[in-house]
């Protein structure tokens, strides 16, 4: 019966802590690269009051997610790559002033009259 108990106990924490959401770093783990071609998209994060250091997380296309190390190189150029393919975007989606010009329309009102020539 104490077992029993202890287990419920146990489960009851267990529940209660993964249903809190976790202020710490969500990189334990990092790698040292992923292939470009399943990049999916790039999240990085700065120093937050929970966490200490810089995280690039890597959303993969079959949704998985994992963390770069951004000290490395690969790191580092996937950054870049990834912001100046935004500010492409960004560039993209202005719009510059243009002059448009509205075709000419005849009146209903005036017609063309022909004038039989005297030959």
């Amino acid at each position: 019966m104490k077992t029993v108990i202890q287990c419920i106990i146990f489960l009851a924490c267990a529940a209660l802590y993964t249903s809190q959401i976790n202020p710490y770093c969500q990189c334990v783990k990092t790698i040292k690269g992923v292939n470009f071609s399943l990049i999916a998209d790039v999240k990085e994060y700065g120093i937050r009051p929970y966490c200490n250091r810089r995280e690039v997380i890597v959303i993969l296309n079959d949704e998985k997610s994992r963390c770069l190390d951004p000290k490395q190189r690969f790191t580092k150029a996937l950054l870049l790559r990834m912001r100046t393919k935004k500010a492409n975007a960004a560039k993209m989606n202005t719009t510059s002033p243009r002059t448009t010009t509205v075709p000419s329309r005849v009146s209903p009102t005036m017609s063309a009259t022909v004038v039989p020539s005297s030959t």
